[in-house]
């Protein structure tokens, strides 16, 4: 009950048709970022997890499931129709749905503490929850070691990055 609770809180709202425009829109740019756009995979990442962030402080409840999944859908659908798509971005398809769950899950949840905080903490679990069964894998045998420093480091870099650009706008809106 209580992530039930926690998915609810946002920092803004908005109501009926401007909710229903915001997912739609938000939605759609978390699909077609890393579409059309995959790299560079820095900007392509800063650019998902700031839709992530936002996610998170404008959205509530479900709403924002389009956002966590439909990233690592346009990534796939790249690779399938333009190529070339690696298996192991596949394999790591669920635990990066994981990662972005956690990464909206703890600013909302770490809100309380400052925005800044919120998105430092829920950078460092979302990369962790990333990295550390793509090492498992990587340990395994299932995916090359390439793909670690693009599982670690560069998810904590984006995350941050997303926060920034999202904390950024907030200054400039005056929030």
């Amino acid at each position: 009950m209580e992530v039930y609770t926690t998915l609810q809180k946002r920092e803004y709202s908005f109501s009926g048709q401007r909710e229903f425009v915001q997912l739609v829109v938000v939605s759609f740019l978390a699909f077609a970022i890393p579409f059309v756009l995959p790299h560079p995979q820095i900007l392509t990442g800063v650019l998902v997890n700031a839709l992530l962030v936002f996610a998170a402080l404008g959205m509530r409840g479900n709403s924002v499931l389009p956002v966590v999944l439909l990233p690592s859908v346009g990534a796939v659908a790249n690779g399938l129709l333009f190529g070339p798509l690696t298996i192991f971005l596949v394999y790591l398809v669920p635990f990066i749905w994981i990662g972005n769950f956690l990464l909206v899950y703890g600013i909302k949840h770490f809100m309380e503490m400052g925005f800044w905080k919120a998105g430092a903490i829920s950078s460092f679990i979302k990369a962790g929850a990333i990295f550390l069964p793509a090492y498992g894998l990587y340990a395994a045998g299932v995916i090359p070691e390439a793909l670690l420093a693009s599982m670690g480091a560069l998810q904590i870099g984006t995350a941050l990055g997303g926060i920034a650009a999202v904390g950024a706008l907030k200054k400039i809106a005056g929030k």
